[in-house]
């Protein structure tokens, strides 16, 4: 008798997830009518005419009052004859990055997908042209400034006094972004998404699809940042672990090994170094203004001396090591600053505060953390985890110094508990990865039955740069084809090399 019970029970499960498919599918083949119509346009950084419009929003989604925020979209319409109805949605990171800024840029990666989809980018609240949250944090005239807090308290004040004159500083969480998202989902006439997300645009996506997951029909995470990942409580420890494996990767490279083969030692003798006090360095004054990969030749460029210290050096290392061309370049910069030539070291360190921390909208990226990440990392925690690391504990401490100055939102009380559902879902990190390492990959694909999780050899948070990334390019979109990691042939993968290390300057 039971066992029969179990049966029926088991067909009718059967049954219902089988109508539900089909009702899917159904809904997959059709588009509802737009309430939202986009004009052509043009966008810097592309020559081709695309779509363009705002969508408004109620800036507090539960009264439904007061002030309203317009959401930039872009679109750029599929290139094929056979259009699917359902669009590739680019979420990225930061959290602070606009995506219709990055979508010339990215649009190019995602031409096969594009044949058959439209390329959708949306301006999340508080970034790009979405009532953006941005701060100055920094001083072009004071080059010194560049060297100092992570974020600099005296200006954090301001740039709070500033905003809060025209948006609800609580109010731009990813759950509530999340909302907004769907919103202009379903007044562009489309009924589900195909979702793009990375670094922190991960933890968006996964939002996404905890809220609203009947509107999801596939998702890509590039390097996972869950919500129960507070950042940066484990930033010293996944850098280290990064670290290590780049200096294992130039011991076993002949040429790298063959021109640093003390590199362990130096790496030691640097950070002893820069523990005892900064360093005096003379950089360029307008070095790599414009954002380009750090170079390591000298140029007769204006000079500025500053001071660099232990905390900002190391900076500049995990940075570096968030791309397989930057983390290649890096057992050369540790080799010079043990040389005594901390040059290289300042440089790229003002390279990535201009062009990375200094961009973006700094103040949404503080609603966001000091609401979703900070409050939950308990007191020692993060200095235990620091403890005998390269990074140490500055980021964490310089962090929670600037989110005592900033409003806390609330989020939902589940909201740190694994993301769980049902659509398929890609997950792609790098074996180096400095800040969101395979770990991360691991333990969100527990909880996404229908997921697959694939390690980028020599990867980092990002990809670009290694041979045989192709391999990559053509898992994503044949899955985003297929709309399922069933199938997926993932033998490419062990082709992907590191180009080689840089040895000379």
């Amino acid at each position: 008798m039971r066992t029969t019970l179990v049966i029926v029970i088991t067909l009718l499960a059967t049954l219902a997830i089988t109508r539900e498919t089909a009702a899917q599918q159904q809904s997959a083949k059709t588009m509802s009518t737009p309430s939202l119509v986009l004009s052509p346009c043009n966008v810097e950084g592309t020559s081709e005419k695309v779509k363009c419009g705002t969508h408004e929003v109620y800036e507090n989604r539960t009264s439904k009052k007061g002030r309203k925020i317009s959401l930039k979209i872009v679109v750029f319409p599929a290139t094929g004859k056979q259009r699917e109805p359902d669009p590739f949605v680019y979420v990225p990171g930061g959290p602070g990055s606009s995506a219709t800024e990055d979508a010339p840029y990215v649009a190019p990666q995602f031409a096969k997908i594009r044949e058959h989809r439209d390329l959708l980018f949306v301006d999340q609240r508080g970034t790009g042209g979405s009532h953006p949250l941005n701060c100055e944090f920094f001083n072009d005239a004071n080059i010194q400034s560049y060297f100092g807090y992570f974020f600099p308290l005296e200006d954090v004040r301001k740039c709070r006094q500033q905003l809060e004159q025209k948006a609800d500083l609580t109010l731009y969480t990813t759950p509530i972004a999340m909302d907004d998202l769907d919103e202009v989902r379903a007044a562009l006439g489309y009924e589900r998404l195909n979702l793009f997300g990375s670094s922190y645009g991960t933890r968006a996506s996964l939002v996404y699809l905890k809220q609203h997951p009947e509107h999801v029909r596939t998702v890509t995470l590039q390097g996972v940042a869950p919500t129960n990942q507070y950042m940066p409580l484990a930033f010293a420890q996944h850098m280290e672990r990064a670290l290590q494996g780049v200096l294992s990767e130039c011991g076993a490279d002949e040429a790298c090994n063959r021109a640093f083969p003390g590199l362990r030692a130096e790496t030691k003798a640097v950070l002893g170094r820069l523990i005892q006090g900064p360093v005096e360095v003379e950089v360029r004054k307008n070095f790599d203004r414009g954002g380009n990969a750090p170079s390591l030749a000298p140029s007769p460029e204006e000079r500025v001396k500053v001071k660099l210290s232990r905390d900002l050096a190391v900076e500049a290392v995990r940075y570096m090591l968030y791309h397989p061309g930057g983390a290649s370049r890096a057992p050369l910069v540790l080799h010079q600053a043990a040389q005594g030539n901390f040059v290289p070291l300042a440089e790229n360190a003002l390279s990535y505060r201009r062009n990375l921390v200094g961009s973006g909208a700094n103040g949404m990226y503080l609603s966001v953390t000091c609401a979703e990440d900070l409050p939950w990392i308990k007191a020692g925690e993060g200095e235990r985890l620091a403890a005998n690391t390269f990074l140490g504990d500055y980021r964490l401490r310089q962090q929670r110094e600037a989110c005592a100055l900033w409003p806390r939102a609330t989020v939902p009380s589940d909201y740190s508990e694994p993301v769980r559902g049902y659509a398929p879902v890609l997950i792609l990190t790098g074996e180096w990865d400095p800040v969101t390492p395979p770990s991360n990959g691991d333990a969100t694909a527990r909880h996404l039955p229908n997921s697959l999780h694939v390690v980028v050899p020599h990867g980092a948070h990002g990809f670009g740069g290694l041979e045989g990334i192709d391999c990559i390019e053509r898992l994503n979109t044949e899955f985003v084809e297929k709309g399922t990691v069933k199938g997926l042939d993932t033998s490419c993968v062990k082709n992907i090399r590191r180009k080689g290390f840089n040895v000379k300057l």
